[in-house]
């Protein structure tokens, strides 16, 4: 059989590696569209052959690599990162689309990057060996530190090392953790392993409470952080707004840490000493992280960090909906993460056109740009309805399944993730209006509208959020099959 999966991590590498050897723009982004055009044939041949009645793990490979240490090059792939892996593969070949016309320094490097990271995180949704793991996870912090160091914006230093400090720290927490697993199972069975399966089906013989509660932390922090969630988010509007267009997209396509959580956290949740604390921790910073991103988005005058809270404030709908343990609220979160993965390629490609046409993304120095860009505002205003939650876009579908299913299990966090619905209305409404409607500025001079490579790639992204928003099934059953496997094993234990 193909063995698709090393392919499509392997291809965007080699191509990355092609690509940083070009010596012209129209060589660099013709190498890194064939290698990205690549990769999205053979996520599509893969999807089209996934069987989403089952939650076992399908095109697996497996060989053994060092043995005297339980090392294993094993990949597979399952409902939980089939979605996550079409997400990445769909939407940067349209994100080098989207920067055809971009004159920048450096290009070879730029889409090298763009191909660097996209088969990194490939990577980290196919290893279900820790070791595999965690070098495509460290290796995701290579190609985003370099974007925003090298194409960011004024205060892109700080941005940078702030992200990778940050990033890096909850790494190496995360390493304990799974230095914990790995060294504690070997002490049960006699050999070491660093299968993921196997490591947390240890998990629940490790004698102490204790130890087990504190490998589970470590690991939930390494992940939280990646998210991420209140209070460990400062990173994030750092980065996102330094960026550029393309590397806040790749940020966004970043979905490691709400991975995390559904392969490593919640079937280790029963095992530990103190299920309901834990249930606690997830559920109280989801909650916390949708409302106080809400109101910080709600504060903010630049539209692109205005976005980035926006992000935090999403990103707590997947906590919140792991911590409601039931299947359809897990699913919910599972779809958050696809689903903000194309809401928000908008929104920052809609913001990367508007700072670049007016030289601005002050929300009061703009106004009226919808008279002199018409075909973005109507993917911008999808993009941002879709954001607020509107019924019949894929916003809608991830946050009712969170909050009304995780209402059973833990209400008092969904009441307060309610009070934040009115407030994310308000603050996309109040920038939409002030940015695109009402009175033109004329200080902002002569406007032209995006161009026809941005109206392409724009536009099918918006197009995949209706599609998506109007019929979830084609990846949401996938998902529901895993996350009632998933919820099952809670169930048995009482959780």
């Amino acid at each position: 059989m193909l063995p698709i999966l090393s392919l499509i991590v392997l291809i965007p590498i080699l191509f990355s590696a092609v690509t940083f050897l070009t010596k012209t723009r129209e060589q660099a982004r013709i190498s890194a569209l064939v290698g990205t055009l690549i990769t999205l044939v053979l996520t599509l041949y893969m999807y089209f052959s996934f069987d989403s009645t089952t939650a076992a793990m399908q095109f697996e490979e497996m060989a053994n690599w060092i043995p005297s240490l339980g090392i294993s090059y094993h990949l597979g792939v399952d409902g939980v990162s089939m979605p996550l892996i079409l997400l990445n593969a769909i939407v940067i070949p349209l994100l080098i689309i989207y920067t055809w016309d971009d004159v920048r320094s450096a290009p070879n490097r730029f889409y090298g990057l763009i191909l660097a990271m996209q088969g990194a995180v490939i990577g980290v949704f196919v290893a279900l060996d820790f070791f595999i793991f965690y070098i495509f996870w460290e290796l995701t912090l290579v190609p985003l530190f370099f974007m925003v160091n090298i194409w960011g914006g004024s205060n892109k230093k700080h941005a940078a090392i702030k992200f990778f400090i940050y990033t890096h720290v909850a790494s190496l927490v995360m390493l304990l953790g799974i230095f914990g697993l790995y060294f504690n199972a070997w002490s049960i069975t006699g050999s070491p392993n660093m299968d993921m399966a196997h490591l947390i089906s240890q998990f629940q013989f490790f004698e102490s409470g204790g130890l087990r509660d504190a490998i589970f932390l470590a690991l939930l922090f390494g992940f939280i952080v990646k998210l991420p969630v209140v209070p460990f988010h400062s990173w994030l509007p750092d980065a996102y707004s330094e960026a550029p267009t393309a590397g806040s997209v790749l940020f966004i396509l970043l979905k490691i840490g709400g991975y995390g959580l559904f392969r490593v956290m919640l079937p280790m949740l029963p095992f530990t000493a103190t299920p309901s604390l834990m249930i606690t921790i997830m559920g109280a910073l989801g909650a916390v992280s949708i409302l106080y991103g809400a109101f910080l988005a709600l504060a903010q005058k630049d539209l692109k960090r205005m976005i980035a809270y926006s992000s935090i404030s999403h990103m707590g709908y997947v906590t919140l909906g792991c911590a409601g343990l039931v299947s359809l609220s897990v699913s919910g979160a599972m779809f958050q993460q696809f689903s903000h993965g194309l809401i928000m390629s908008i929104m920052f490609m809609s913001c990367g056109v508007i700072q670049t046409a007016t030289g601005t993304r002050i929300i009061n120095e703009l106004g009226g740009l919808a008279q002199k860009m018409p075909k973005l505002t109507v993917i911008m205003v999808l993009g941002f309805m879709a954001s607020l939650g509107l019924p019949g876009l894929t916003g809608f579908i991830a946050e009712f399944l969170v909050l009304t299913f995780s209402f059973i299990n833990v209400p008092t966090y969904v009441i307060i993730a309610l009070l934040a619905i009115v407030i994310t209305a308000a603050y996309h409404l109040w920038a939409l209006q002030r940015a695109m409607f009402g009175t033109f500025n004329e200080k902002l001079g002569e406007i032209v509208d995006i161009s026809s490579y941005q109206t392409l790639s724009m536009g099918i992204i918006a197009l995949l959020v209706l599609y998506f928003g109007l019929n979830p099934s084609p990846v949401l059953d996938m998902m529901i099959t895993n996350s009632e496997k998933i919820v099952s094993l809670m169930a048995v234990m009482g959780v």
